[in-house]
């Protein structure tokens, strides 16, 4: 009964991941960091112009005016660990990619 409920656990757990995995692989094949990108890129472009005009115009010039006000940070401990969890993953697939590639390599010499 012990084993089963480890492997329920277990099961679970590989559930989540995989349903976390789904929803970020399909935001980022729909482009939403490319869409807050662009926004990003056109309110830069009009700041410029309006920097540009204020500079003929011969305005006082404060940089405030021009930068974006919030500038928020949200990361915290589980965006970090997540982070993490990420950079270990992509090591350690890098890592096994490498080795597996060497194997071959020797055994097909």
């Amino acid at each position: 009964m012990e084993k089963k409920k480890n492997g329920e656990w277990f099961f679970k757990i590989l559930l989540v991941l995989f349903i976390m995995f789904l929803c970020l692989y399909s935001i980022s094949m729909n482009g939403y960091v490319d869409r807050i990108n662009k926004k990003k890129t056109l309110y830069t472009e009009e700041q410029i112009k309006k920097f540009e005009s204020d500079v003929e115009q011969g305005a006082d010039l404060d940089m405030q005016d021009y930068t974006l006000i919030k500038d928020v940070d949200y990361s915290n401990k589980m965006s970090d660990l997540g982070e993490n969890i990420s950079e270990l993953i992509s090591f350690t697939a890098d890592k096994s990619i490498k080795f597996f590639n060497t194997f071959f390599s020797y055994l097909f010499e």
